[in-house]
């Protein structure tokens, strides 16, 4: 396996199960607004002068490793351009859908893509944001600190409304993705991720 990019084999898993049970255009869907939030960080990694070092397929997502001098300016528009390119793409296909009807699914898939993404919460974008301003501000224990505290807090919030929703028969899926997100602030996973993390 190439040391520019590795997976995990588990992370294998959902996609072999949209595969299995998408259809084409289901798959397309989804796919292309992954697709088109990581270009918007690699747009970004571009625009700054980063060099990417490698990328990994892990349960958490796609991991994009970089290097390069930015400052906590740069760490924090590298997070952000994934999302903005996610809702740039969602207003596109959603004028496009008119000619083709899977483009509606994409857009909503990329808009929910990049709202949930900004989150200030690690591991996802918005809680790089958070981590690379709050360091920048108070120092880089307390930054640290303060995303921490602020990514539990975002994660017990988003569990107490899953499970108010699921109470209410709306579904499981706030609350799936809250145990995702919960799963990750263990030491060493969402919190002790490096700024050069994406």
């Amino acid at each position: 396996m190439s040391e520019r990019f590795s997976f995990e084999p588990l992370a294998l898993l959902p996609a072999a199960m949209l595969l299995y049970l998408g259809s084409f255009g289901e798959i397309a869907a989804v796919l292309l607004p992954v697709l088109v939030h990581e270009l918007g960080h690699v747009a970004a990694f571009t625009l700054l002068g980063l060099r990417i070092r490698c990328v990994r397929l892990e349960l958490r997502g796609l991991c994009i490793e970089y290097y390069g001098a930015c400052g906590a300016a740069g760490h924090a528009l590298a997070a952000v351009a994934g999302p903005v390119a996610g809702v740039v793409w969602a207003f596109a296909a959603s004028f496009w859908a008119k000619q083709v009807d899977w483009l509606y699914l994409s857009a909503g898939v990329s808009l929910l893509l990049s709202l949930f993404n900004l989150l200030p919460a690690l591991p996802l974008d918005g809680g790089r944001i958070l981590l690379a301003l709050s360091c920048a501000f108070a120092g880089e224990r307390n930054g640290a600190r303060l995303t921490e505290a602020v990514s539990l807090f975002v994660g017990a919030g988003l569990l107490a409304c899953g499970v108010w929703l699921l109470l209410r028969g709306e579904g499981i899926a706030v609350l799936t993705a809250s145990v995702w997100l919960l799963c990750w602030q263990e030491s060493g996973s969402g919190l002790v991720k490096r700024p050069e993390m994406i």
